[in-house]
């Protein structure tokens, strides 16, 4: 990714990180099954991220260190990817 794309992909990892770290955040987190529901999660979390902008930093393989830990069941990433089917 470029240096333009740092702020989005800080953006993820701190919704990530919520995720991974406040249990009822969590459950909403992996309550989201839609595109829709889990940017509305993100916006209302104070996170502007569009769908094409998760899609995009979902694709980058810049999300590496959060896939090599823990079951798909509570890794964020593996969620993500199957929400917006990446």
């Amino acid at each position: 990714m470029d240096s333009a794309s740092q702020p989005l992909l800080d953006a993820l990892d701190h919704f990530c990180t919520q995720a991974d770290g406040d249990p009822e955040f969590a459950r909403d987190f992996y309550a989201a099954s839609t595109p829709a529901e889990m940017v509305a999660l993100a916006v209302d979390a104070g996170i502007l991220i569009d769908a094409d902008d998760f899609r995009a930093l979902l694709r980058s393989g810049s999300t590496e260190h959060w896939e090599v830990r823990g079951e798909d069941s509570d890794n964020p990433i593996v969620h993500l990817q199957r929400v917006f089917r990446v």
